[in-house]
């Protein structure tokens, strides 16, 4: 099968909401015209393989903020381009997704993959994602609609410094409601180690607890590791993510960046540097120091997040590096009490357990 081909377009740089982590310091009231998108589109599919699958994610902002293009879109590519397998993406805070804009996406449920940003319970997404009027969201969601509508689909929970000490109730109750927990810490903020690390140390010894307890749940993203890949070393080519690589952003106005984390409504004129990136200065730098890091291929690090934390994008912050490194060993945790517990292992099973004891070599 050949390569998928991923579009991404902001159709909006506005939002409702104002979240307290929100990485676009930039939003404002530009919306991307048909024209624009037809452009960009028309360029990207014309000599596209009715073979090769079509994915384009439509961002914002709050992507529901600019739904008539959104409709337009799709009307547009299926009166001229139905012999190519297109399906599309979007992340949404789900306020905007009532009435019409409700029932066009039941109607496009087989086509179009929603994964809904929902910060756990509802105290703990009101503490994090407030309206412009600075009052909580939780309630504005129909939240069943989207749990009905597409079944274990994710919802994206961003664990902010408020929120952290409920990390654990929030998985829980993500679980409960038969979401694909997808719970992330917040990037470009002040990570207070000293403060924050106990915490997080604590919550997430409840998880290991709690995935030892209910062995058939799949583990959260922030501990859904494959820690075999710690015997895989590192080589020239290679990138923390695939900014530039196997992705394009393109934002209101048509310019191309690696990924939204570039684009101007995230660093305004700094995002100029990055149009039209060279890929290859994703590479890592001689400089880099995690090029020596045996942990390199388990870290969930990207280009944009170093950005925004350090400024630099080779840099990571070196408070998340140390609650990365927290993460992937609780994940070890986890995995060696739900293997070990098994009558009979498999061949993947042992090479868990072999990366395992690896991951603990490390420490010494």
């Amino acid at each position: 099968m050949l390569n998928q081909q991923r579009i991404m377009l902001l159709v909006t740089e506005s939002c409702n909401l104002r979240c307290r982590y929100c990485y676009e310091h930039q939003k404002n009231a530009k919306k991307m015209s048909f024209e624009t998108a037809k452009f960009i589109l028309d360029n990207a599919l014309r000599n596209a393989s009715p073979e090769a699958p079509v994915v384009i994610e439509v961002f914002g902002g709050e992507a529901f903020a600019n739904f008539p293009l959104i409709r337009e879109i799709d009307d547009y590519l299926q009166q001229n381009y139905s012999h190519l397998n297109i399906k599309y993406e979007t992340t949404t805070n789900g306020t905007l997704v009532h009435g019409e804009v409700k029932d066009w996406l039941y109607q496009h449920r087989d086509k179009f993959f929603i994964a809904l940003s929902l910060d756990g319970t509802r105290e703990m997404h009101d503490l994090n994602r407030r309206t412009v009027n600075d009052t909580g969201s939780f309630d504005s969601i129909d939240i069943d609609f989207f749990a009905r509508t597409w079944p274990g689909c994710p919802a994206k929970m961003t664990i902010s410094e408020q929120t952290l000490p409920h990390l654990a109730e929030g998985v829980a109750y993500l679980d409960s409601l038969g979401f694909r927990c997808d719970a992330t810490l917040s990037i470009g903020v002040d990570w207070d180690q000293e403060k924050n690390l106990p915490i997080l140390i604590e919550e997430l010894n409840k998880l290991v607890d709690y995935y030892t307890d209910h062995p058939d749940l799949p583990l959260c993203t922030m501990l859904n590791q494959d820690l075999r890949l710690i015997f895989t070393p590192i080589d020239e080519d290679y990138r923390f993510c695939g900014a530039g690589l196997d992705m394009t952003c393109f934002d209101t106005e048509g310019g191309a960046y690696p990924c939204q984390g570039f684009a101007p409504v995230s660093i305004g004129e700094e995002a100029r540097q990055y149009r039209d990136f060279d890929e290859k200065k994703f590479r890592f730098t001689q400089e880099n120091l995690c090029r020596t890091c045996p942990w390199v291929r388990l870290c969930p690090n990207c280009y944009a997040a170093n950005l925004q934390s350090t400024g630099d994008i080779q840099k990571v912050d070196p408070n998340l590096c140390q609650f990365y490194k927290m993460c992937i060993l609780a994940s070890a945790k986890i995995q060696c009490c739900r293997i070990l517990k098994k009558e009979n292992l498999t061949r993947d099973d042992q090479l868990i357990l072999k990366a395992i004891s690896r991951i603990q070599d490390t420490l010494k």
